[in-house]
């Protein structure tokens, strides 16, 4: 059947009318134009699962946008995204043809990877008003670029890819991350949808979405001395008593440093995770108390496989400052933080207990703790990380101990510290060095 309402000169043509003229998108889904004196409407009509059974009507309409005919605002839909946006409503209402009938677009592709990314940042925080980074990037760069958004995925080239991502107005680090979430995203529809793409789709896809980083590596000049962590600390004890922190953002400065975790390790150490232990000294056989921390694995990658914590030896300073907490609950977090809870647009309180959810949220009380320190502007916390890697490999660990104690690979340390492996070695390879000219 020839379609009324698919171009703007058809729908031009059409009479003013009460009477949608309506266009079948998928069995029990329809798309309908109403053009009024005033307005052009698009409207969905579908058939509702919930409607009971010799109802006689059993469906239900809903209009849902202006069509771009009647150039009412800029976001007017025209028919082709009118029609995405009908099946999109007939799906949420759990309509079983519109998920089948919609177009295997970027679109779909960058949202359902984003819907995935979300509820797992959600069940990991336990909240529901969680957006991912990944939600934040690919909408502010991907689905704002409705020509990209609207390409089907069997016509989305490596070229088209690369025109975008060189026309993306952001620094080599922050367009790599982007990449990143694009290219999982493209390559999870590539896996899903694999019946409906060519056999090399997901190969080209992913080359295209390679960002290479030529910049210099900036975790050279992120290493600090063990008197500059000393001085970071002291000065986090100094913010933390005039923020009035209850000595919550010192303890968790104290575990970043000491530990070499990712912030978001940190924050999920367990209180029974953190012990002393006994043990009898191989060399001689005296007993001995080491105080450990069980740091849990990263959640980066796909998930698949569950990895134990890193047990991490401290110091018994250190140690003790982390488990002086006011939290006591044994299988509760061993860091948390004061919640704030907002009476008014001005008014706040001081709520309960909560755990870290965000590295965000030590961004000012950092750069305070950067200043009152005297170190670089551009230090960051993941310095405590850098660091606390370095030292061991200074220290004359090898890399696959260092690579299994940060919960990262040999081939990571070996390509981003490799300058302090060869420092590292350079003591023992001399000591070793036999003559063997006569």
């Amino acid at each position: 059947m020839v379609s009324k309402i698919d171009t703007v000169a058809k729908r031009n043509k059409l009479p003013i009318a009460k009477k949608p003229v309506w266009e079948r998108l998928a069995p029990g889904v329809f798309l309908g134009y109403r053009k009024s004196p005033e307005t052009r409407k698009w409207l969905v009509r579908y058939h509702d699962p919930d409607a009971p059974k010799g109802a006689s009507n059993p469906y239900k309409v809903q209009v849902f946008a202006n069509a771009d005919d009647a150039h009412v605002d800029e976001e007017a839909l025209s028919f082709k995204h009118a029609s995405v946006k009908a099946l999109t409503l007939a799906e949420a209402a759990n309509v079983p043809s519109a998920k089948n009938a919609l177009p295997l677009t970027v679109r779909r592709a960058v949202e359902e990877y984003i819907a995935g990314r979300n509820a797992r940042d959600r069940k990991h925080k336990g909240r529901e008003n969680i957006r991912s980074d990944a939600d934040t990037r690919l909408t502010r760069h991907v689905l704002s670029d409705m020509d990209l958004s609207d390409t089907k995925l069997k016509d989305t080239t490596p070229e088209r890819l690369l025109e975008w991502l060189s026309n993306v107005p952001l620094k080599v680090a922050t367009k790599k991350r982007l990449a990143g979430d694009f290219k999982a995203a493209l390559r999870l529809a590539g896996s899903k949808y694999a019946k409906f793409l060519p056999a090399t789709w997901k190969a080209e896809i992913s080359g295209a979405l390679t960002v290479k980083n030529d910049e210099l590596n900036g975790r050279a000049i992120q290493v600090l001395a063990d008197d500059e962590i000393r001085a970071a600390l002291r000065a986090a004890k100094e913010v933390d008593e005039a923020g009035n922190w209850d000595g919550d953002l010192h303890r968790l400065m104290v575990a970043l440093a000491s530990t070499g975790a990712r912030f978001s390790q940190a924050v999920r150490i367990d209180r029974k995770g953190a012990f002393r232990q006994r043990r009898l000294d191989r060399r001689t056989g005296a007993e001995m108390t080491d105080c450990v921390v069980m740091v849990p694995a990263s959640r980066k990658g796909n998930g698949s496989k569950v990895k134990p914590p890193t047990k991490r030896h401290l110091a018994e300073t250190d140690f003790d400052i982390l488990t002086s907490g006011m939290d006591t609950d044994p299988d509760g977090p061993l860091l948390q933080r004061w919640k704030n809870e907002e009476i008014s647009p001005t008014v706040w309180k001081r709520g309960d207990r909560a755990t870290w959810y965000h590295a965000s949220e030590i961004t000012r009380p950092w750069h305070q703790i950067v200043e009152k320190a005297g170190l670089q502007k551009h230090t960051l916390p993941y310095a405590f990380r850098h660091s606390s890697i370095v030292r061991h490999l200074q220290d004359g660990i090898d890399v696959s101990t260092v690579a299994a104690l940060h919960d990262t690979s040999p081939l990571m340390i070996q390509k981003h510290y490799a300058a302090y492996i060869v420092d590292a070695s350079d003591d023992a390879i001399a000591a070793r060095t036999v003559s063997l000219s006569e």
